[in-house]
């Protein structure tokens, strides 16, 4: 009887540490059900959002494959994405993510991109295009989106360009 107890404890404890050891490597230790959004609806109010907790779903497109420390998520405007920082419980995004739907929690931030920056910016690739530096792809995609992001401007009135990105806290992998 005592080992029959014995073999039972033994079990038990066993159990327990294969569930602690799943739960450790999983960074998402609660579940996000709260208020979720998807990442178009997110970005059209993003700015009345910045530096409040968000909860964004959106698709996987890329995983950063050198630290893994950020994704970049889509929602139902495949031309619409935000970029995702590995923080909190999150340590990191791995390759098998890529292709997933995620419910990500987090902090909305903004980095805003000044009218100065994006002079310089522009210099600094028609000086790499009249050099040779930088494939020709490379520059016209660049210019592409100076123009674009100055088009915004213009049209938003604005003397800045924002890019939103999420700190972020934890995430769910969405069926």
């Amino acid at each position: 009887m005592k080992n029959l107890l014995l073999v039972a404890a033994v079990i038990l404890m066993a159990a327990c540490q294969s569930k602690i050891k799943q739960e450790s490597a999983n960074p998402k230790t609660e579940s996000i059900q709260t208020n979720v959004v998807v990442v178009d609806q997110l970005l059209a109010k993003a700015e009345t959002l910045v530096d409040k907790p968000v909860v964004v779903q959106g698709h996987v497109t890329h995983t950063c494959k050198h630290s893994g420390k950020r994704c970049f998520i889509v929602g139902d405007d495949a031309n619409l994405s935000i970029r995702v920082e590995a923080g909190g419980q999150i340590l990191g995004f791995n390759r098998e993510l890529v292709g997933n739907s995620i419910a990500v929690k987090g902090i909305l931030k903004e980095r805003r991109l000044t009218a100065e920056y994006i002079d310089q910016w522009e210099e600094k690739v028609k000086n790499q295009e009249a050099q040779e530096d930088g494939s020709a792809e490379t520059c016209a995609a660049e210019m592409n989106n100076i123009n674009n992001m100055r088009q915004w401007m213009e049209d938003n009135e604005k003397n800045y360009y924002s890019i939103y990105y999420i700190n972020g806290e934890n995430y769910d992998i969405v069926d």
